[in-house]
C-alpha cells in the first residue's frame, strides 16, 4: 500500500477507536491529503437524521471535485459497517484513493464487549473501484 494511504489510516486510527470507546459509534467522515502532503479533515453532517449513505455520497462528490481539480494527492472516509464475510462482525471500514490509481476499502473488525470494551480484529484490505481519481 502506498505510504500515503497508510498515512490516512494511521492518522485517524486513535480517534476512531476512542470514538467507539466513549460513544460506541462514530458518523462518516473523511480526510483529503493534499498536493503538498497536509492532511485535512472533512465532515459531512453530524445528526441521526442524516443517512450514512448520504454523508458517503456527500463526501464522495467532494473528493472528486478536488480530484478532478488536481487539488488531492490521497483522500479516505471512515465509516461503519457490518460484515458477513469472512466472518460476521462489526467493523471500520477505510474508503481510500491515491493520485497513483491505488484504491482500497481498509477494514478493522471489531467486536464490543461488557462495559464498552471494544476488541480489535486482524486488519485486512480489498481492492475497491475509483470513486474519488475517475
Amino acid at each position: 500500500m502506498h505510504p500515503d494511504l497508510e498515512k490516512l489510516i494511521s492518522e485517524k486510527q486513535s480517534f476512531m477507536q476512542q470514538a467507539l470507546t466513549k460513544d460506541g459509534k462514530f458518523y462518516p467522515f473523511g480526510c483529503e491529503m493534499t498536493i503538498e502532503g497536509e492532511v485535512v479533515n472533512h465532515h459531512a453532517f453530524t445528526l441521526d437524521d442524516h443517512p450514512v449513505d448520504k454523508n458517503i455520497d456527500t463526501l464522495t462528490r467532494a473528493f472528486r471535485q478536488k480530484a478532478a481539480a488536481g487539488q488531492l494527492r490521497g483522500a479516505c472516509i471512515y465509516w461503519l459497517v457490518h460484515l458477513t464475510s469472512p466472518e460476521e462482525t462489526d467493523a471500520i471500514r477505510m474508503g481510500l484513493e491515491h493520485q497513483n490509481g491505488e484504491a482500497v476499502d481498509f477494514y478493522v473488525p471489531y467486536k464490543k464487549g461488557l462495559f464498552g470494551k471494544i476488541t480489535y480484529g486482524e486488519p485486512f484490505w480489498v481492492t475497491r473501484k475509483r470513486e474519488f481519481f475517475v
